[in-house]
């Protein structure tokens, strides 16, 4: 069995305050993979196998984050199953397709075993979507952090009145956020119809304060904004590439 690393660059703006999952020149491409971890590993042997990795410049990404289940909500009707989400950000489609085409060409004169062997398998069907920055949180992000997710239905809303929203909460909370809307694969619905909006914290302990706040004062809904969210999902965020930065 092997873990097959999907080239990427630049998760920075979710994990760093000073950039994000959509850059300043505009959206992002966001690759998505579902994961298992291998019998005999663990989460830990995930992440320091991926920490302890090659990236090479031409191919790798210039951030990685894995995002292990803490406490997931799904649809009553889904039937996949993971471990963890990896996740991997291009600055553009252009430059998604030449590292991805890197790899390939490097895949093809070779055996093929590129990226990790042993410790965790990955669906080979890619999850595409485009990501759009909402807040930027100040300061820098932990390499272990909280990170929580929630899916909304447009229901007529636009992608702008999904980023203010986005934008609106992720300050109130101090995190950075970002709201993701599908490109390719994933569930079958139509375009436009439903956005996905991420929270970055600083810390896990920065999590719990700004969650503790949230439950307090029960923010009030705009009623201008017709979008409807689903209960989130909270996940441990790893930084895998570059960890220590």
């Amino acid at each position: 069995m092997r873990f097959l690393i999907v080239t990427v660059t630049c998760l920075a703006a979710l994990l760093n305050g000073s950039t994000g999952f959509a850059q300043e020149g505009g959206p992002s491409s966001v690759r998505s993979l579902a994961c298992t971890i291998n019998p005999g590993y663990t989460m830990a042997d995930v992440v320091a196998t991926a920490r302890a990795a090659e990236w090479s410049e031409e191919t790798s990404p210039g951030f990685a984050v894995f995002r292990s289940k803490v406490a997931r909500t799904r649809s009553q009707n889904s039937t996949l199953e993971f471990d963890f989400i990896a996740d991997f950000v291009y600055p553009s489609y252009s430059d998604m397709v030449e590292k991805v085409g890197t790899r390939l060409r490097r895949q093809a004169e070779t055996d093929g075993r590129q990226g990790f062997d042993g410790v965790a398998t990955c669906s080979e069907n890619l999850f595409m979507r485009t990501g759009f920055q909402a807040a930027r949180a100040a300061g820098t992000i932990a390499p272990l952090t909280a990170i929580v997710t929630t899916n909304c239905e447009m229901n007529g809303a636009t992608r702008a009145d999904a980023v203010q929203a986005a934008t609106r909460f992720g300050e109130n909370m101090g995190a950075n956020s970002v709201v993701l809307g599908s490109a390719f694969g994933g569930p079958a619905r139509p375009l436009g119809s439903n956005v996905q909006m991420l929270f970055a914290f600083p810390s896990f302990p920065a999590f719990g304060s700004a969650w503790d706040q949230v439950v307090q004062t029960a923010p009030t809904r705009d009623p201008q904004n017709s979008m409807t969210c689903s209960v989130p999902s909270l996940w441990a965020g790893y930084r895998v590439h570059p960890f220590d930065n």
